[in-house]
Order: C-alpha cells, then structure tokens, then sequence
C-alpha cells in the first residue's frame, strides 16, 4: 500500500483528518485570493471567476459543503481555477482549530485527474477511491477524458454518490447534457443537486490563444 500512499502525497496531497465538520477558515484570505486568472472582457470567464470566489468563500465562512463544476470546451482555464481553489484549501482551510479543544486538526484534499484514478485503479490501487471518496475537499478534474467503460461509468458513479455533501471542484469538457447522454443521466442529475454551481457551455477561445491577442 505504500506505492498508493505515495500517489496520494503527490496527486491529492492529503493531510490527517478527524471529521468533515465545518470549521470556518480565514474569510479575509477568501475575499483577497489571487486567482491569477483573466476574464479578458468575456462573460463566460467572468461567470467562471466569479462562481470560484463564491465558492471559496462559502469554504472560508463555514456554510454547507456544496460542488462547483466547470463545463465546457478545454483551454477555458477550468483547470487554471480548480487548482487555484485547491490551493487556498491548503492554505487556508486544511488546518482549522476545533473550537471546543482549541486543538489544531486537518483536513485532508486535493487535486487529482479522473484519469489518473482510473489508471490507477485499473493498477489495482484500490486505495486512491477512498480518498477520492471521503476526503474533505476534492478538485476531480476532466472527468469522462478516458475512454468510456463501463467500469469507469461505475466508478464516477460511486464517486459522485460518495460526495454528496462534501466539497468538490469537478472539471469537464462535456456540457451537462452531453454527460447525461455520454456517461450517465443520474451523474449529470446529480451535479445540480441542492446547492451545487454549474457553469455550463463554456466556449471561449483558447488560453493561449487569448493571450497572444492581449499581447498584440
């Protein structure tokens, strides 16, 4: 199990946790965090940027964990920002003081690519799920990149199900419908499910190529 153990420091950085409680983080921290991303003007990445503060600052000021997912064509920037909400749950919420001890306690989460998981699990580190499953936050990024199996339906599945209630950054390069119609209505059902954020038909230009225009 070590090997798996190892995979979980480096892809979804875990830390120690006792409970997915909520404790309130640093809200100034929430409210100042650089996302280090351009909107260039455009609508679509002003929505994107705008769901990650809302949803870094829910963290911050303890309200009930919901999801954020980001759907849509790829060199948007949704990974850019699922990592950035990573990192301020690193900084600024995986270590919190229970407030009746006073006693400092993490909380474990990360980033990880869902293809990543598949592998592997197909690997046979089982491990990695749990993880995936039960950890306090997770950034799951480009789920449905893989090829399309049934085991891997069933997986995204059982994590999906698993998260209900716990925070979660999903990326993706369907829109909402075309994950309904590729991977699983019930995935898809779910990603809207209570309070959880979708912002949906993101097309935009690619990164790269928005820059070079800023440049110019």
């Amino acid at each position: 199990m070590q090997h798996v153990r190892d995979l979980l420091d480096q892809e979804i950085e875990t830390l120690a946790t006792r409970t997915n409680t909520v404790i309130s983080a640093n809200t100034a921290a929430a409210s100042e965090w650089d996302f280090e991303f351009q909107t260039f003007g455009e609508a679509k990445l002003s929505e994107m940027l705008g769901a990650a503060k809302d949803f870094i600052r829910d963290m911050a000021i303890g309200t009930a964990p919901r999801w954020l997912s980001f759907m849509g064509r790829s060199g948007a920037g949704k990974t850019h920002l699922a990592r950035s909400i990573t990192r301020f749950f690193k900084s600024e919420a995986a270590i919190y003081v229970e407030p009746v001890t006073g006693a400092h306690l993490g909380r474990r989460g990360g980033f990880i690519g869902w293809r990543k998981v598949i592998d592997r699990l197909r690997d046979g580190d089982y491990g990695i799920i749990d993880a995936v499953c039960n950890d306090w936050f997770v950034a799951l990024d480009d789920i449905g990149a893989e090829r399309a199996s049934d085991f891997s339906v069933s997986k995204l599945d059982q994590v999906i199900d698993a998260r209900l209630g716990k925070w979660a950054v999903i990326t993706c390069n369907f829109s909402r419908e075309e994950i309904a119609e590729h991977l699983d209505v019930r995935i898809a059902s779910r990603l809207g499910r209570g309070n959880n954020v979708i912002v949906d038909g993101i097309c935009v230009r690619d990164y790269s190529t928005r820059c070079q225009k800023e440049v110019a």
